[in-house]
Parts: C-alpha cells; structure tokens; sequence
C-alpha cells in the first residue's frame, strides 16, 4: 500500500468520523435477566375525550378493555402543551424550568432571531476546502436525565424506539435507542419536501411557507431534467447547497415516468409510490453523505407533476448519529427494510401546502406507522428488554390534518372530502387499538403496561397574530407603520432569514415568538432592550395580561385568550431564565398564527385558519388539553400527570431517580410483589 493509498483511507476515515460524530464505543455490556418488564408505549396526541367517546361506541375493544380491568384517565399535562416541552417532561420528571425545552423555538435575545430550541449545532471545519479537521457538534439541549438511561444505568435491559428529543442518542450501556422527533433531514430542517411539476411557472418555484421545495419542470419532448437541493456545503465561504440531478422520462404511454437518480432508475405508475432511492452529496473529493428519498407520481399527462420526500438521513449510513449504538440504526433497515429517519415523521407539510393530497398522506401514514409497529413486537419477542419504550405520533399528525373534516364550523370543513375521510382520526385510533392489543400479547407475563399521551386536542378555527397586538395596543412599535409585512417561511428559520425587520427596536416593550410566548424587551437581556426590571416591567406584564384576557374576537364578541401566566409562576429550574415573560394559553378554536410563531405583524389581529393543519394544542391551557393515561394495573393516584411517569417507571423497577424529580410515582392497588425502591426519598413534588 502506497503513501497516496494510505492518505486517502486516512482521509476517508477523518471525514467518516466528522460527518457522522461517530460513537465508536459500543453497548455490549451485562444486563440482569429479564423477570420483570416495564412497556411504556407513547400515542402523541392522543385525546381523552375521542378516545373515551370511541371505546364506548366499542370502536376500540382493546382500549376499553384496559380501562375496566386496569386505569384509564385524562393525564395532566405541561404547559404549554406542546409535544417537545411535555415529551422532556415524560422523560425526565422535570417542569419545563428544569428540562429547559419551553416550546419548538426559542429566541436569542441579542439577535431577537428565532432558533430551534431542541439542539444546538457547531459546523464542522475544513482544511484547504478539502480535509476535514474538526468535526461538527450537535447538542442535545434538553436537560435532565432520562429515566431510561437511569434505568439502562442501573444494569436493566433498555430498548427505546422513536423517543422525541433523543437527538443526538442517549447512551444507553447495554440497550438500543432509535431517536425521533428532532432528527432533522439532510438539509439540516424538519423536513423540506419537493415538488416536481411542469404546472408551475417561473413565478411559483422557490420556498413554500410550511418547508417545501417548488422546482419547475420543463419538458423536451418526454424527458424532463433537474436538480435536488441537498446539504448546505460546510466548505463554502457564504451560504449554499449542494446539489444532484434527477431526471424523469414520460412513457410513450403517458401513464408511468421513468424516474433515474444517482445511478438506479425506476419505472412508477401515475398514483404510485417508487422505492426508495439512496442518494449521494459530494462535499469534497473525500467526502460525501448519504440520504434516502422517494417518489409518488401525482400525474403523468398532461402535466408532470411528482411529490418527492424529504431527504431523510440513510439509516444504512447516516451522515448524523440517529441510534444507540451508532450500528442499530442500520440493523433495523437490514431487519425491516429502508425506513423514515426525519424526526417530524408524516408528512404533514406537503399536505398543508397541499402539493398531495388525503389519500397519499394517509397511505403514507400508515405505512410508516406499519413499520413501527413491526420494530416494536420485534423487539419485545425477539430480544425482550426489562423495559421497553416506544413512542408514536400518527395520532398526532392525523390530528392536526384532519380535525377540519370533524368540525363543520371549520373554514375548510369541506363535506364531500368528509364523506371520504372525515373518519381518519378515528381509523388511526384503532390503529392505536390494534397495536395495544398486538403489545400486549407480546410482553412478557405479569409485566407493566402503561399507555401515555403527551397532550389532548381542540379545533383550531382562527388564529391570533400577537405582534400585530402588541402594535395596535402601543407596545411594539414599527419603523415604517405602512410597510407591508412579507410573510416568513420555515427556510428563512433553518436559514436565519431577517425577522422582525420593521421593528423599531429602541420604541418596542414587548414582543411575541414561538407558539404563546411573550418576552418584554428588558435592558441588560435583550441586545436594544429598554425597560429596567422591578415594578415597573411587573406592572406592565399584569396589564398586557389583562389586556388580552378582555380581548374578544371581532365577530362573535367572544373571548379569545383562557388564561395568560407569567412565566415565573408557572416555571422552577436551572432554565427558568431561558422562560418567556407570558405564556398566552387560547380557548377551544383559537392558536397562536403560524406567523406569529416566527415573529411576522400581518395584518389583522384574529384572522381565519384556512390551512388544513386545523388541530391543534400547541397554545391551548392544560387544564382542558389533557393526555391519556391507561395502564393494565389500577392506579390510585387520583390526577396522574405526565411528570409523574419517570418516576413511576423507576419506583417499578427498584431504581434511584438520578436527581430530585417534580413528578411523583403513582399510587398502584397492592397486587403481587414487586420489586421495591432502593432510595425513593429523592422523589417530591417541587
């Protein structure tokens, strides 16, 4: 082997390791034989009000069952509701105060910009252009441990599939984990879909709001040529992306396109998915990453028009580390075939932007939960852990999608799609169902069984542009009053596009970003703030929460605002500095506007929800957003509430909370012995 030979392995081999922040540690490692087994199965969204509705109508027979011989219960959530805050809760026993996870984004306050609030991320760096030097970091900024690495610690077998905030993975020695929510794409977002289509004109391509990607088509006769816009390039001195061409071929037919991409091509009929296509982004001479996507032929002829997926990150050879270990990301695909790695899992965007439509996202939807299921009995029949946690958000996704067609106040309630799909939350309940049963069947005798939801769910009919507010009622306050406000897009985020760009900053008290959360413009915090602490800022938060709990919508003179709290009263924490000043909770039918979330003023304050995203409970109070709690014992504990998971799974199991928790365990009938805590005294309720 020559120099050149053995500089390019070594190369090869530094670029494998900065790309992917590879673990090269492994989890072999001695467990305790597996006589008593925890399931913990997660249904993100799940509502306690459907469900109960539905196992009465005896649509879930599994479910209700449960209910009779065991617990069923509405399950306290956090505030505010939202997936990622209450999942950090669910496993950590921590208040948001204490995870630090207070919403999908958060602010930098001396740039005012919106950042994801779940990681936080260093770019690699490169020599000449060329070598890379220093490997990308990405950290995991929800703090607190879980209780599954406090159990995996404690010499337990621990297996953990889909688990959101898991990215980059919990170690878990001797155990697997399979991150979800927060794995972004290849792009670095939460899923930028594409579309492909010879309908749009030079005026349409470019971003859609909600993360899509426009490209038009051009035919030559019956071939089409293209690009896919991948990873930005770390080398590159300003910002772009790199990319690799696609191309399509009609058949003489006009009813299949020939789909060629990165070497492999593949022949789809029109309403059909393709396989799924590895593709390869060169960075430089040396290094490249990996991703998997595919395609569904929307049409053929006359128009060409094809949805393609996000680029998820190749599970065979992930360019970030998405599982613990760093190797069992790949042996689920050798196992189950190719699979979704994106964190935000169905594809909701496309649908919202409506570039596919109730049918493909449904089919889309179960076939991904399909895959899940498969993973989860798998693993509790072939390599049964002592506990087992698995975590799915089809109930949430279809939720949000389709609560419209179940609500005919609904500004896009439409009835004919209603007749066709007006039941789709409820068949993705029995799903649900049917999953349970299977688990069941499946766990071990005597085990534990607990089924958790995150939060319920409300209608969403208009929503509420809180900046646009806050101007009208003095407390921000524009450079150009009459400027029109160009709306944002989820790639200007990923991007750090320019937000906030009217605001006159040294005129401005207050300002509102993310889904509820007001922040006041404080001197020595924010980078232009202009109010001191003490009375005077305590004073204005009391009357900007009057304020909005007297506001009442426009055209029905009905309140708008349940309940606006200070942060501090609801917070405790090492991260309670990190809180907004106000979270603003909605009634039933009402959200915080998309625009609002990334800190837009458009016009109007309460304006109609035409998307089809028309579920919601990102902003809604707890007291009326509950989970589902279920368990095949009989639980006391009155008012179970998600804190209280984490330490009841540790109190099962016999081991220590690893730090002093807020949530409690809950209160079981006496049945047969089970193993006891070895130091519970740790345990309180702050």
């Amino acid at each position: 082997m020559n120099g050149v030979t053995r500089a390019r392995q070594f190369i090869a081999l530094a670029a494998a390791v900065v790309v992917a922040g590879v673990d090269l540690g492994c989890s072999h490692r001695a467990t305790r034989p597996v006589t008593t087994q925890v399931v913990v199965l997660g249904f993100d969204g799940a509502d306690p009000n459907l469900l109960s509705k539905w196992a009465k109508e005896g649509h879930l027979p599994n479910l209700a069952r449960l209910a009779r011989s065991g617990t069923f219960k509405p399950l306290g959530t956090t505030n505010p509701p939202e997936s990622p805050v209450a999942w950090a809760s669910f496993a950590t026993g921590l208040n948001p105060g204490g995870t630090g996870i207070f919403d999908f984004l958060r602010r930098d306050p001396k740039t005012y910009l919106p950042e994801l609030a779940l990681v936080t991320r260093e770019k690699p760096e490169f020599l000449f252009g060329l070598i890379p030097i220093k490997p990308p970091k990405v950290t995991n900024e929800r703090g607190g441990v879980p209780f599954y690495r406090a159990v995996a610690d404690a010499g337990y077998k621990t297996t953990v599939i889909r688990m959101p905030l898991e990215f980059p993975p919990t170690s878990l020695p001797g155990g697997k984990l399979w991150a979800g929510l927060g794995v972004p794409d290849l792009r670095g977002t939460w899923g930028t879909f594409f579309y492909f289509g010879s309908d749009l004109t030079q005026w349409d391509v470019g971003d859609t709001e909600f993360g899509g990607k426009l490209v038009q088509l051009k035919l030559d006769g019956n071939h089409a040529a293209s690009t896919i816009e991948g990873p930005a390039d770390p080398t590159a001195k300003s910002f772009r992306r790199i990319a690799t061409p696609v191309d399509f071929t009609v058949s003489p037919e006009g009813n299949t396109v020939s789909i060629r991409l990165d070497g492999r091509a593949e022949t789809v009929a029109e309403r059909h998915w393709s396989d799924w296509f590895h593709v390869k982004f060169r960075i430089t001479p040396f290094l490249s990453v990996r991703a998997i996507c595919r395609f569904f032929v929307l049409q053929v002829s006359p128009d060409l028009r094809l949805y393609m997926s996000p680029l998820n990150l190749d599970p065979e050879s992930p360019a970030l580390p998405i599982s613990y270990p760093s190797d069992y990301a790949a042996s689920l695909a050798s196992k189950h075939g190719l699979y979704k790695t994106l964190g935000w899992w169905h594809d909701t965007w496309a649908l919202n932007e409506e570039k596919i439509d109730e049918g493909v996202f449904l089919d889309d939807m179960f076939q991904t939960t399909q895959t899940l299921a498969d993973v989860t009995l798998d693993e509790l029949k072939n390599d049964p852990p002592s506990l087992l946690v698995s975590i799915f958000t089809s109930t949430d996704s279809v939720s949000h999608m389709f609560y419209r067609l179940m609500d005919p106040e609904h500004p896009r309630y439409d009835p004919e799609l209603a007749k066709q799909y007006g039941d789709a939350i409820l068949r993705t309940y029995e799903r649900m169902d049917q999953v349970v049963g299977d688990v069941e069947r499946a766990m071990k005798p005597g085990g534990t069984l607990l089924i958790v939801s995150d939060h319920g769910f409300h209608t969403w009919r208009k929503g509420f542009n809180t900046n646009t507010w806050l101007v009208e009622n003095g407390y921000m306050t524009l450079k150009n009053p009459g400027a029109e406000e160009k709306p944002y897009n989820l790639d200007q985020l990923f991007g750090q596009g320019s937000f906030f760009p009217n605001v006159d900053w040294t005129r401005t008290k207050a300002y509102a970003l993310g889904l509820g959360q007001i922040y006041l413009n404080l001197r020595g915090r924010e980078k232009w703030g202009i109010l001191d602490s003490g009375q005077e800022t305590d004073r204005l938060l009391e009357e900007i929460r009057q304020k909005l709990m007297a506001f009442r919508d426009p055209d029905t003179q009905q309140p708008v605002v349940q309940h606006v709290y200070l942060g501090k009263e609801i917070f405790h924490g090492s991260y309670v500095s990190a809180a907004a000043d106000l979270q603003v909770d909605f009634r039933d039918g009402y959200r915080t506007s998309w625009q609002t979330s990334l800190g837009a003023i458009p016009s109007g304050v309460v304006v109609a929800n035409m998307k089809k995203w028309s579920g919601d409970h990102c902003a809604s109070d707890p007291s009326d957003t509950s989970g589902i709690f279920l368990s095949n014992r009989r639980v006391e504990t009155r008012q179970p509430s998600i804190l209280d998971v984490a330490p009841t799974v540790l109190k099962i199991l016999g081991v220590s909370p690893p730090d002093r928790l807020d949530g409690q365990p809950l209160e079981f009938e006496p049945t047969a012995e089970r193993p006891e805590v070895r130091d519970s005294r740790t345990i309180s309720r702050k």
